[in-house]
Order: C-alpha cells, then structure tokens, then sequence
C-alpha cells in the first residue's frame, strides 16, 4: 500500500526493506534447501575469482546451524515484512535487522580471525556488513527526516 504522506527518506527506507524481504526470503529457502552449495559455491568463488590461498572450509556433517540460520532468515524476513508495511508505526523493527547483521558481522571478523582465513567468512563478513550499512543509513537518515 503506497502512503504518499511518507518522507523521500521514509519511502527509500520502505523500498529497501521491501528489497530485503525478497532477499532473506530467499535466502532462507536456498541455505535451507542447499546449505552445503552454499559453502561449496563460496569456497568456489574464493578459489577461482580471487585465487583465495589456503584451505576451503569444511562442509558440515549436521544441520544443527543449518536449522539456527534458516530461523534467524525467517526472522528477518518477517521484521522487515512488518517494517515496510508501515514504516512509521514499525520503525523500531528494523533495529532487528541492525541488530542482527552487526552480531553476524563481529562473529564472521572473529572466526576469520580465529578460525582460519577462510574466504567464505570474508564473504560472509562483506555481504553482511553490505546489508548492515545500507539498513543503518537508510533508518538514521529516516529518524533525522522525523527530528526536522
């Protein structure tokens, strides 16, 4: 529903989380549907793009994190969901998305550090912090558009 009231800020904010909807959407259904492609494609990409030295990371032999990030995309998905249905009344949901891409970040930067320099946690890292810093400027430049 298009509400021409919004503010140039509160609009591109609602494009946005519009966009992330389709992309944690989808996400969830391809980690949840093909996890071990998905590490097999970055460790691909690291080695033949970027001619990423080292080990590839191991594929996993469970599903336990399989199941904890497939849940984590479903809440994202809906938190952005409702944010962009009215992005006035539910602004504070995309604090959820903040949230969760800051802690995904700081995790992929420290097992990369810890774990081994593997490319898919740089990957991981880069795309994360991709959607965490396009998230934050749109919310930030959304609450100063209100302060005016």
């Amino acid at each position: 529903m298009f509400e021409s009231g919004l503010t140039l800020q509160e609009r591109q904010l609602r494009l946005l989380l519009q966009w992330w909807v389709g992309v944690f959407f989808g996400a969830a259904i391809v980690f949840g549907a093909a996890a071990e492609q998905v590490i097999y494609w970055l460790n691909s990409i690291g080695h033949v793009l970027f001619n990423w030295p080292g080990n590839t990371l191991q594929l996993p032999a469970e599903h336990f994190w399989q199941v904890l990030a497939v849940a984590l995309l479903v809440v994202l998905t809906y938190a952005a969901f409702v944010a962009q249905r009215d992005v006035r009344q539910n602004l504070s949901f995309v604090k959820i998305i903040i949230v969760s891409k800051l802690a995904s970040v700081i995790g992929f930067v420290l097992a990369f550090v810890l774990d081994g320099p593997y490319f898919a946690y740089l990957a991981g890292a880069v795309i994360d912090f991709i959607i965490l810093a396009m998230t934050w400027f749109c919310y930030s430049r959304t609450l100063t558009s209100r302060a005016l």
